[in-house]
């Protein structure tokens, strides 16, 4: 399907690669596609002037003194081959959907060999609706890992049965948190004993180009 929108859009499979990765992140900021990429700011805004420019993505400023984001249309993930609905920016949550992204560059970036089954892709997947959905999956010599980022604090009732839920359904649970959240799973794993359960800080881009 990628060779046959190459072909028909006459954009380069690079700038295809990028516009997958976008759509599967829901939107990326320009600074986290460059590390993606591994080039520098200017080739950015090349790429995504050239998708803006053949309507498959939109740029847009939505906080003061942030990057750029890009935000696939539907044309642009119909292009690349993904099967997702036109996702609508909500600034409660672009928090979270960077943070994910960044995880994702932290993660590939120390395990190149690594697949990562994005949270899009899981939703299709879900067998029943009350089952908790993870960030993202990571397969990894042939282990399933469910990666979950907090950024805010949860109820211990309510982190005790995500963690239950996702290890009996994944080979492992991986969480990065933000102080505050970190505290609070490293005390739960103290006394629930989780053998397969790791706790990480968050990374940041910054920390991952470096």
């Amino acid at each position: 399907m990628a060779g046959i929108a190459v072909e028909r859009t006459g954009i380069s499979r690079r700038d295809l690669e990028a516009l997958c990765f976008i759509g599967e992140q829901y939107a990326v900021r320009a600074d986290q596609l460059a590390t993606r990429l591994d080039c520098n700011p200017r080739t950015v805004q090349r790429l995504l002037a050239r998708l803006r420019e053949q309507r498959l993505l939109d740029v847009r400023r939505l906080l003061v003194g942030e990057p750029a984001w890009a935000i696939p249309t539907v044309r642009g993930l119909r292009i690349a081959g993904l099967p997702f609905g036109l996702w609508r920016p909500r600034l409660g949550g672009l928090a979270h959907v960077s943070a994910v992204t960044d995880v994702r560059l932290h993660v590939q970036a120390r395990s190149p060999e690594s697949e990562w089954v994005c949270e899009r892709t899981l939703a299709r997947e879900k067998q029943t609706p009350e089952a908790h959905l993870a960030d993202g999956v990571v397969l990894l010599d042939g282990k399933r890992i469910a990666i979950e980022v907090e950024l805010t604090i949860k109820s211990k009732r309510r982190v005790l049965g995500i963690v239950d839920e996702l290890l009996g359904r994944y080979d492992a649970v991986l969480y990065y948190c933000a102080p505050g959240p970190h505290r609070l799973l490293s005390e739960l794993e103290r006394e629930a004993n989780w053998p397969s359960l790791g706790i990480r800080a968050l990374p940041t881009t910054a920390s991952v180009s470096r």
